[in-house]
């Protein structure tokens, strides 16, 4: 570091522009007598007594009384300990200011509002980390890549993660980019959206990602409006597009009871015997519930019609199903049940038996 650039540091720890310049001349010096660092020195003689006295208040140097007033350095193992607390409370400062401007100024306790589209994809990789059941998410695909050692950790632990990453025509990823351990699923939707992270129902973090005059992210911790956000991901970012990569294809695990009554409906209408695995919430006591049993009941409501094939605004109202377990029967509805015995997380489909189902031997 040049000298310049030392006495600016100086400066900013509370030093007077000639008190620095006689202490880095002093450190050039040694022990030497005071009107000698005022002649070495950019430090007026007339004024140099007094800022070596300043300097010795504050610990920097001490003076000795011989024939003439002499000065020499402190030990700069003592005399820097508060310049070295005065950086590390500057350093400490500056993170927590970053730490504000990422933060939201929140509305309420419930949403917050923040000016930057990408503090909503840094919360997010936060909320990620406590996720406990799915995640649900859009973005580019760089976006995705940024959470991807967040997704990573939530896999471990049994997370289920649903992506769809917005792909123009012709894109391909980028190099490098692997969903392997990251996601369950990635769809490739076609029509540019915002980014959108969903977890366990509620918690949401969106932006826009085009479209938009300004630059602003929303940060949701509510058990409703995260619904709204997720017929939306689920209507126009997921159900719609294919698939690019599917981490289990074994075992068809679906989160959402829309999705499950589009898909088995008319399996247990022909006459299938559908056996499925439910992770839920007990309604009555709000305690995690794991049940397994065969599918004796599907409820959903309709005008009648004549439905070649179910489609997710058919599941737009009340719908159930019913278990026949070893203890009896169980209701389970989907998010937001009320009058069912379970609220499910998710429903796996783990046995199909033709049962009664008419077959071809062809």
């Amino acid at each position: 570091m040049d000298r310049e650039t030392l006495a600016q540091a100086l400066e900013y720890a509370d030093l007077t522009e000639y008190q620095a310049e006689a202490y880095l001349c002093l450190l050039d010096m040694g022990v030497s007598p005071a009107i000698e660092v005022g002649r070495e020195s950019s430090v007026p003689v007339s004024q140099v007594y007094d800022v070596l006295r300043s300097l010795e208040s504050k610990g920097y140097v001490e003076t000795i009384d011989r024939e003439k007033l002499y000065v020499r350095p402190c030990d700069p193992n003592v005399s820097m300990t508060d310049l070295e607390a005065r950086g590390e409370l500057l350093h400490d400062a500056a993170e927590e200011i970053r730490e504000r401007y990422r933060k939201p100024n929140r509305m309420d306790a419930r949403v917050g509002v923040t000016k930057r589209g990408e503090t909503a994809v840094e919360n997010a990789r936060d909320l990620i980390g406590d996720a406990d059941t799915v995640v649900e998410l859009a973005g580019t695909y760089e976006q995705l890549e940024q959470l991807f050692p967040a997704l990573r950790e939530a896999r471990e632990q049994g997370v289920i993660v649903r992506a769809s990453v917005y792909v123009e025509d012709g894109q391909t990823p980028p190099e490098g980019f692997d969903p392997t351990g990251a996601l369950s699923e990635l769809r490739a939707c076609s029509i540019p959206g915002p980014f959108l992270v969903i977890v366990d129902r509620h918690r949401t973090c969106f932006a826009p990602n085009t479209r938009s005059d300004e630059d602003y992210g929303v940060m949701i911790y509510d058990r409703i409006l995260p619904f709204v956000f997720h017929w939306y991901y689920l209507t126009c970012l997921w159900n719609l597009y294919p698939t690019l990569f599917a981490a289990d294809s074994d075992r068809v695990t679906y989160v959402t009871m829309e999705e499950f009554m589009c898909d088995c409906h008319f399996l247990w209408e022909a006459g299938y015997e559908l056996e499925v695995v439910v992770d839920g919430v007990d309604i009555d006591t709000e305690v995690r519930r794991t049940v397994e049993g065969v599918v004796v009941g599907l409820s959903y409501f309709h005008d009648d019609q004549d439905l070649s094939r179910l489609a997710l605004s058919d599941m737009g109202a009340y719908k159930s199903v019913v278990l026949a377990t070893g203890d009896g029967t169980v209701e389970v509805g989907g998010w937001g049940a009320v009058f069912e015995d379970i609220e499910m997380r998710t429903i796996s489909l783990v046995g199909i038996d033709p049962g009664s189902a008419p077959f071809s031997n062809g």
